[in-house]
């Protein structure tokens, strides 16, 4: 299944600049990475804006949940999973990988990102509302989710975890500010890898949308 996905999107990586990465960086290593070379002079948690510094007990998000990569890889725990080159390739790929809090991990926990209908309310520490196995985050945050998840499917020819739609219009309503253009760079520095949508984000619809079957 994985083969043929990444066999679909080699026209998409060439057009993008894109090529397909295998890594035998640790879960630790990355971690360590993005908080400690990315963030080397701090930054801000994605889903709440809070600032820190490394050092600080910051928590990291992967934007491609743990159970459809290991469901997309044929295993069946992330222990087993990282013996294949090309799911550590994208579960520590740093553009996916996000500093977190606590509360923000635990709601984050078993669900997916989507819409909730209004009068859903928000968090109360944070603006991002809740709902059964969904997970709608803030405004703010939108724009850099949608762009990372293209990415993924993109990068790793992973199927996409929400819809097209949806992806495309939190790219367009949120656009990418200094400090994600900044985050791109310093990842493209570490890994040689920048992410296409975030330079240019109309790239996005240059993407095709995946086939119903």
């Amino acid at each position: 299944m994985h083969t043929l996905a990444i066999r679909n999107t080699a026209h998409a990586l060439a057009a993008l600049g894109l090529t397909l990465a295998v890594s035998s960086v640790s879960a630790d290593s990355a971690e360590d990475q993005l908080i400690n070379e990315v963030y080397a002079d701090g930054g801000h948690t994605l889903y709440c804006g809070t600032s820190f510094m490394p050092g600080d007990r910051v928590r990291i998000d992967r934007i491609y949940p743990d159970r459809q990569l290991q469901q997309e890889f044929g295993c069946s725990s992330n222990r087993i999973c990282q013996n294949d080159p090309g799911y550590a390739a994208a579960r520590d790929d740093l553009h996916q990988m996000f500093p977190i809090e606590r509360q923000s991990e635990i709601d984050r926990r078993a669900t997916l990102f989507g819409e909730l209908r209004s009068g859903v309310p928000t968090s109360q520490r944070c603006d991002y509302r809740l709902g059964f196995q969904t997970f709608e985050p803030g405004d703010a945050a939108k724009g850099a989710v949608a762009r990372a998840m293209m990415y993924m499917h993109v990068q790793h020819g992973l199927p996409l975890v929400g819809t097209y739609e949806m992806l495309q219009r939190w790219n367009e309503t949120t656009p990418p500010d200094e400090a994600e253009r900044a985050r791109n760079a310093r990842i493209s520095e570490l890994t040689g890898r920048r992410n296409p949508f975030i330079d240019d984000p109309a790239s996005m619809r240059e993407v095709p949308a995946p086939a119903l079957f």
